[in-house]
């Protein structure tokens, strides 16, 4: 993309986005940055001639929530150059960088790096120009949650959180049959990557889940949030891969 090499930011703080980190275009973040929550989707229906109202949120298992936005406005400069017209290259260049992607790619901010967000800017940046820089506020519309970097199961040590993070199995050896117990600690229904290398079956909450030879997806079958105990039925080994979701 013709990135210019000589340092032109301040600070080191920013966001990594569609291959690059904002430093790479000299970069810095104001202070105005914003991170909106994700609401909850409501569905409720009144009874009639009642002051109580059904929550029917839930009907499918868990509750669903809208998505969030992440604005951020960079300080736009050249300073090797000082001109009006490196100014725009800058902007050209970052905004290609930044509306490039049609479709939401993940969004590190340094800030709980190990963590990212599903983002894409499908608003128009706006640009408020002075001198010889100006001020790109751009919006990423994000999904409401933040997907941690590492797959659950993980052993690396460095970057755990006591606070946030949990020590499990997720990969077993079955003979005949397995009572397995997996944790989202995260907000959302997560659908495992279940890799096994022979055919097995799992039973969860009064209903079957056929497990082939290989990468499987699992149609119907979701960690819920919180203490998930199922049983393998099944000769061989059996793993499920899933990273945690959080707000």
């Amino acid at each position: 993309m013709g990135v210019r090499t000589v340092r032109n930011n301040l600070h080191n703080y920013g966001i990594s986005f569609n291959n690059h980190h904002s430093t790479d275009f000299g970069l810095d973040i104001l202070d105005d940055k914003q991170i909106t929550y994700p609401s909850k989707i409501k569905t409720l229906q009144r009874i009639p001639h009642s002051n109580s109202v059904y929550d029917f949120s839930q009907i499918y298992g868990t509750q669903n929530y809208s998505e969030r936005t992440f604005t951020v406005t960079f300080n736009v400069i050249d300073r090797s150059m000082w001109s009006k017209e490196s100014m725009y290259i800058q902007w050209t260049k970052i905004l290609a960088w930044l509306m490039e992607p049609s479709q939401k790619i993940p969004l590190h901010d340094d800030i709980m790096n190990d963590y990212y967000y599903l983002a894409e800017v499908q608003k128009e940046p706006s640009f408020d120009e002075l001198r010889h820089r100006g001020k790109l506020t751009v919006e990423f519309q994000c999904d409401p949650f933040r997907i941690h970097e590492l797959q659950e199961g993980n052993d690396i040590w460095d970057p755990i959180n006591f606070e946030l993070d949990i020590f499990q199995n997720v990969k077993h050896d079955v003979n005949g049959s397995k009572q397995i117990t997996l944790y989202n600690i995260g907000m959302s229904n997560l659908a495992p990557v279940v890799v096994a290398n022979s055919e097995m079956e799992i039973q969860f909450k009064g209903k079957s889940y056929k497990v082939l030879s290989g990468e499987n997806k699992v149609t119907g079958f979701y960690l819920l949030p919180g203490v998930n105990e199922f049983e393998v039925i099944g000769n061989g080994t059996i793993k499920f891969e899933f990273h945690k979701e959080v707000i």
